[in-house]
């Protein structure tokens, strides 16, 4: 029998692990702040293998994905950046708003986000694709009386979850039930990591076992047509107080250096 074959099979099989890459758009990150978010352009500049990153606060810096506040100043300065001369590709609309952490209140109600997020859904730009509201219980009603009170559900492009579970498969089941009810747009899971904020925080964190949970979502997330980004939570330590939800998933620590997560997210394969 020839060699030849054989071997010419598993040089293309190299070549094709080889360049075994994640979809364009899919790998992002998140960042939290925003005392210190002058700092997230240079930390996202050591996430080569990241297409776009978000924070908490308005900004149009490279790659930086906006997000509006919830407040008329945050909008009308939204309707100013969409129909301005250099418009963002995306825009995310309000972020949790039906869950205060502090007050443990409402932040806005769907009726309120309605009336607030009117003169931009009115002077929306030529250019900007806006991402639906993403609240913090997911499966709440929220979502679904925002739209009846907005009657604007064709003016966002994608839906938007964050998701907290210790392992993947509950990690899985959660975004399936969300795609279930809500499945006539792609997906963003613009918040995702490995924590519970029921949970303690592991010290030190489990480092192999959050990057097993990474490459696994990421690998997943991939093979879903209707997911088209993933933002990975957190690019940079939170040192101001604890986060169950994000306290073993860090990119990079307190003093800007690298985790043992770092290199494994900038070369994911989502394979």
């Amino acid at each position: 029998m020839s060699l030849v074959l054989p071997l010419a099979i598993c040089g293309m099989s190299t070549i094709e692990g080889a360049m075994a890459a994640c979809s364009d758009g899919l790998v992002n990150v998140v960042f939290n702040g925003p005392s210190n978010s002058a700092q997230f352009p240079q930390k996202f500049s050591q996430m080569p293998g990241a297409s776009n990153w978000l924070t908490f606060k308005f900004g149009t810096e490279p790659k930086q994905i906006p997000m509006i506040g919830n407040d008329r100043a945050a909008v009308k300065k939204a309707i100013d950046a969409v129909n301005g001369p250099n418009p963002p590709d995306y825009l995310l609309t309000f972020n949790e708003p039906d869950h205060d952490y502090t007050t443990g209140k409402v932040i806005l109600t769907p009726h309120n986000a309605s009336v607030l997020i009117k003169p931009l859904l009115e002077s929306p730009g030529k250019h900007t694709k806006f991402i639906a509201p993403v609240p913090a219980a997911q499966m709440s009603s929220w979502l679904d009386n925002f739209f009846k009170e907005c009657q604007c559900k064709d003016s966002f492009a994608a839906y938007n979850v964050h998701i907290y579970r210790g392992n993947v498969e509950d990690a899985k089941a959660e975004i399936n039930a969300f795609h279930d009810k809500f499945n006539d747009k792609p997906l963003w899971i613009t918040e995702i990591g490995p924590g519970n904020r029921t949970t303690a925080c592991p010290n030190p964190p489990p480092w192999n076992q959050t990057i097993k949970f990474m490459q696994e979502i990421y690998a997943w997330g991939q093979s879903k047509e209707w997911i088209h980004k993933i933002f990975w939570n957190t690019g940079n330590q939170i040192t101001s107080h604890v986060d169950n939800n994000v306290c073993n998933s860090y990119l990079l620590d307190g003093n800007d250096k690298p985790t043992p997560l770092l290199n494994p997210f900038n070369h994911l394969t989502c394979s």
